[in-house]
């Protein structure tokens, strides 16, 4: 089944024509379970109406009741994006009459270099890196939607019902806390005037960026959550977007093995040539097979933020945690041995940040009580 999987995937995107072979009603109820446990039912329904459309015999035995359930999805899928896009404009332009510079993370902004499949992709929540650091960030909040609801790199801000939206002072994250000090590092590096405007109505990241940032956030959801194959074609789309030289390659694994991520970059480069078949000139490095079929088999295995994974069911989560990182250990030790003392410095600086949010409140309400 993850062959016929694989394959629709390379239908959906164009480099390849049709399925190896006619696929069951059995076999088709399967494939949309991991379809939608990845989170590709849109791009994925693309491929379906390919075959139909080429009257191939891989779609004949497609139940019509599956194929209208799958249509219906997309439908939807589609008039969310409509709303994400016109949302995501909205809350950019909040922003910028703040005097914020920000840009929309992954997402729409992402969804933008689907081409004909960008209405397709299915969209999460809006994450908006709003540069200036904690301080200036938490000024904004506070002030429009006040919350007490943040982490190390980002504050919910619940202003949309039924949307939820992520202010990021820092793009991502990393646990080993030295990584993490040299990648913050490269994202204040990156220049105000980096940020590129869509005709969408709001501020995007450059590729060059997105190379980086978008395999970082594969990368922690991969180790600590699941990633799904939908996050993965992010990725193949980003570095589809352009070809890079020589040049710039070779900056880019500098900066990769400053964040130890050589080893989880040579894996997806794998993936972007064994699934999506992508030139050799646009990769980043060398393909790594034996890390690659191990990343991809846990793509497989947790799906899109762990709604496949059977392996620690009935586990509590100190001992999934425990389990998930011994399997992992060998592969990525330094994220994994770092983690209990992330957890402990992140529970110590949010504590810290929690307490002085409540005081400046407090401060604020008794001079607000005397006028």
């Amino acid at each position: 089944m993850q062959k016929l999987f694989l394959n629709l995937i390379k239908v959906a995107i164009g480099v390849r024509h049709d399925i190896s072979k006619p696929v069951s009603a059995d076999e088709w109820q399967i494939l949309y379970d991991m379809v939608q446990k990845q989170a590709l039912l849109g791009v994925c329904f693309y491929g379906v109406q390919n075959l139909r459309k080429k009257k191939s015999t891989s779609v004949q035995f497609l139940p019509e009741p599956l194929f209208s359930k799958w249509l219906g999805k997309v439908v939807q899928i589609q008039q969310r994006n409509e709303a994400m896009d016109k949302l995501s404009a909205k809350i950019w332009k909040k922003l910028e009459n703040a005097g914020l510079n920000a840009a929309i993370l992954k997402g729409q902004g992402l969804a933008l270099l689907y081409g004909e499949l960008a209405s397709l992709r299915q969209s999460g929540d809006i994450d908006i890196w709003v540069r200036g650091g904690f301080g200036k960030v938490n000024c904004f909040v506070q002030r429009t939607c006040p919350t007490l609801d943040f982490a190390y790199h980002r504050f919910h801000y619940n202003i949309y019902k039924g949307i939820e939206v992520e202010l990021h002072h820092r793009p991502t994250l990393m646990r080993n806390l030295f990584d993490n000090r040299r990648l913050q590092a490269w994202c204040d590096s990156i220049p105000f005037d980096n940020f590129e405007m869509t005709n969408k109505g709001f501020q995007t990241p450059s590729l060059h960026f997105n190379r980086i940032f978008i395999l970082t956030h594969i990368y922690r959801h991969f180790l600590f959550e699941g990633i799904g194959m939908r996050q993965i074609m992010d990725y193949y789309f980003v570095l589809k977007a352009e070809c890079m030289s020589q040049n710039e390659k070779d900056n880019m694994m500098v900066l990769l093995k400053r964040f130890r991520l050589e080893r989880f970059a040579s894996a997806m480069m794998w993936i972007m040539q064994e699934v999506f078949e992508l030139n050799t000139d646009h990769l980043l490095c060398c393909p790594n097979q034996q890390e690659g079929t191990f990343v991809l088999h846990e793509v497989m295995q947790t799906a899109n933020f762990g709604q496949g994974e059977i392996r620690y069911k009935g586990f509590s989560t100190i001992k999934r945690m425990s389990y998930h990182g011994m399997h992992l250990l060998s592969h990525y030790p330094s994220e994994v041995i770092w983690t209990p003392i992330w957890l402990v410095y992140h529970k110590i600086w949010k504590t810290i940040k929690r307490k002085k949010i409540k005081a400046n409140m407090s401060r604020l309400e008794k001079v607000a009580r005397k006028f």
